[in-house]
């Protein structure tokens, strides 16, 4: 005896724990830095054909099919990129981006490559400007123009002999090193990137991301900050989390109402199951 509401049933719930699921996510990353949140999609699943359309004839009107539906599943967890709010920091190794694109990362031991919204930096012993794991930030020499190849940033001890004392970034990505004797020279400009579906790109820990094919083409080389579609650069400032927290609840509730209502339909489907079974006595 198979009573099919009971098995739909199940799949909701399936599909509402993992609602719940992705809103968790959401709200456990509110305070983190550069997080996007991201949004649960669902989708009907298959249905049971009961009887097909027909057209209408010289003898029959015709009329429409009938379908029972078969359930729910969870089409899509998509990342939502969003700019999220800058706070200042006054540290000038911290690093927002205000509009689109990604920092550019590269592990130094593995060679592999990142992305990123976090531009919560440091400057490591060896003067490379890192992530809090040790990625570095990649960029190229100054003067740099669109196409030059990417190489570490870093913040010379010392220019022409000159001590450095400070340094800070401006809007186009250019670290500016101020020296001893009161002048400043560029050292490199950082890039950044972007692709034409980011929500495609690979989520792996530590607030990186890595490409893949269906997240578009990347440059692969130097671009400019401000162009071609991308940010500008906020040195001083954090990008927060773009989670709203009115939203995450909002869905809180959807998913719990949405799991009880499922879990009532399993209850009733055993009820109708249990009145069937004891028709005979």
């Amino acid at each position: 005896m198979s009573i099919p509401s009971l098995y739909t049933a199940v799949t909701g719930m399936q599909a509402h724990q993992q609602f719940m699921d992705v809103v968790a996510n959401n709200l456990a990353n509110v305070n983190t830095v550069g997080f996007k949140g991201s949004r649960a999609l669902f989708e009907d699943a298959l249905s049971q054909t009961l009887h097909s359309p027909t057209a209408p004839s010289a003898t029959t009107p015709g009329g429409n099919g009938a379908q029972i539906g078969l359930g729910v599943s969870l089409s899509s967890v998509t990342p939502l990129f969003s700019q999220g709010a800058l706070q200042s920091t006054a540290q000038p190794s911290d690093v927002a981006i205000e509009g689109g694109g990604f920092f550019v990362l590269k592990d130094p031991v593995t060679s592999a490559q990142f992305y990123s919204r976090a531009g919560a930096f440091n400057v490591d012993l060896n003067g490379f400007l890192t992530t809090p794991t040790g990625q570095r930030v990649q960029g190229a020499a100054a003067p740099a123009a669109d196409g030059d190849a990417l190489i570490d940033m870093q913040i010379p001890a010392a220019v022409g002999g000159i001590p450095v004392t400070g340094f800070n970034i401006d809007q186009g990505g250019r670290v500016i090193a101020s020296l001893q004797d009161g002048t400043t020279s560029v050292t490199g400009q950082i890039t950044l990137e972007k692709f034409n579906n980011p929500g495609a790109l690979a989520k792996v820990g530590n607030n990186l991301y890595q490409s893949s094919p269906a997240a578009g083409p990347n440059f692969n080389s130097y671009h400019t900050p401000t162009t071609d579609g991308l940010g500008s650069l906020r040195s001083g400032y954090l990008e927060l989390s773009n989670v709203d927290l009115g939203q995450e609840f909002a869905d809180m509730i959807r998913a719990q109402r949405g799991l009880q209502a499922n879990a009532r339909v399993i209850t009733t489907s055993d009820q109708i199951m249990e009145e069937l079974i004891n028709l005979k006595r």
